[in-house]
């Protein structure tokens, strides 16, 4: 069981905050990532925070409102995506994101780079978080799941409704199978 609870006692977090889990280095576009972070700091004067898991390969702005807590446990990581916000992806690259299906699995919805048509098709199939290509929509997109929270939780909701249809057991199984049948012939 995840515990919001838990983790903020355990780190000390308090408020809103945006979640960032992963290799924390310039393939990942983390750096873009901080760079729109603090100008949207700056230009809505906000607590929200930016807490990062993961080891750092590139420096990390030294701002109170930027965490890095580094490698945590599996369990402190569920908990610090139940806990979030949303959790953010700014990969331009990224392929099938574990950790996106991760946190919709609890029921955080996801903000994603939207220059990925893998992770931006994966928000329009499941409801389940905004994608942005530039600054002002990564600010338009953050605005809105901090000032809705209940549309933040739907989309949780839904983004989770998403990995239990698409990527349970019973599911992959049939693909697998379905495949099979199709390279054999049968």
């Amino acid at each position: 069981d995840v515990s919001t609870e838990r983790y903020r006692s355990k780190y000390r977090i308090d408020g809103y905050f945006i979640l960032y889990v992963g290799s924390i280095d310039e393939s990942k576009n983390v750096h873009e990532l901080f760079d729109y972070f603090i100008q949207y700091h700056e230009d809505h004067k906000t607590d929200l925070k930016l807490v990062l898991i993961g080891k750092a390969h590139i420096p990390i702005p030294d701002r109170p409102d930027i965490i890095s807590l580094g490698f945590v446990s599996e369990e402190d990581k569920f908990d610090a995506m139940s806990s979030a916000l949303a959790l953010l992806q700014p990969s331009r690259y990224e392929s099938l994101s574990l950790v996106a299906l991760e946190s919709w699995l609890v029921e955080t919805p996801v903000l994603v780079n939207g220059d990925s048509e893998v992770l931006k098709y994966q928000c329009r199939q499941s409801n389940g978080g905004l994608y942005y290509s530039s600054y002002d929509e990564f600010e338009l997109a953050l605005t809105c799941l901090l000032n809705d929270p209940d549309m933040a939780a739907m989309m949780g909701r839904q983004g989770r409704t998403f990995v239990q249809e698409r990527f349970n057991w019973d599911v992959i199984l049939a693909k697998f199978r379905a495949l099979i049948d199709t390279l054999t012939g049968s």
